[in-house]
């Protein structure tokens, strides 16, 4: 479907409406499992080791590898489900929408990493003022929720909100560093999923997942 032009996300809803599991067994595919499916070097046949480290094994902390070891890439390690020239295509396609994607990221962190856990569309942001114009703040929604006629349901978020819930998130599972910055949300979160009820769902780059509830 990715080579036939259909964009991850439409690829996420198709497999949503068919009812069709996650790898975790859930109801609603996300934009980042998509992804992390169409650049899984597993169903080529191939493993890549050290694909995450131990930092310290007396909390058994474990973070992803972004370059702090080497990596190796075993091939024909096992039966593969696709196609070598298959898997090549996509990861040269996903490669070559990669500047187009950097470029539409925004100067902001949370770009491209809040994804609608109802149509696994991205968040985006807008600048919301109050009745009188004396007050303004920044909110994310669903991309999906204001641009088509079939309103996603999913909820906006206040920016402060989501602030807020990343360093009580990281206090849960014992972080030193809780204040946010810029800087922490880029070297810690991975993707935040948003359900309906305002329930949030944090996966780190170290691997680790917690919820949070608005």
């Amino acid at each position: 479907m990715f080579l036939d032009d259909y964009t991850i996300n439409d690829i996420a809803r198709y497999l949503t409406s068919q009812s069709i599991p996650t790898p975790r067994g859930k109801t609603v595919w996300s934009v980042s499992t998509i992804r992390s499916i169409l650049s899984n070097e597993k169903y080529a046949g191939n493993a890549l080791l050290q694909k995450t480290y131990t930092v310290d094994y007396l909390t058994k902390e474990v973070r992803k590898n972004c370059g702090e070891l080497p990596q190796y890439l075993i091939e024909y390690s096992h039966d593969p489900i696709i196609d070598p020239e298959t898997f090549n295509q996509v990861q040269a396609k996903i490669e070559a929408q990669t500047p187009y994607r950097r470029k539409i990221r925004g100067n902001s962190p949370l770009s491209n990493t809040i994804v609608c856990g109802v149509c696994g569309g991205f968040y985006g942001h807008k600048v919301w003022h109050n009745h009188e114009n004396t007050d303004r703040y920044d909110v994310w929604y669903c991309n999906a929720k204001y641009g088509s006629s079939d309103k996603c349901p999913s909820p906006v978020l206040r920016e402060d909100e989501i602030k807020s819930a990343i360093e009580v998130v990281l206090r849960k599972l014992g972080k030193e560093r809780t204040k946010y910055t810029d800087a922490l949300w880029r070297k810690t979160v991975e993707v935040v999923t948003v359900y309906p009820g305002g329930k949030l769902e944090f996966r780190l780059k170290s691997g680790e997942t917690a919820s949070y509830q608005l």
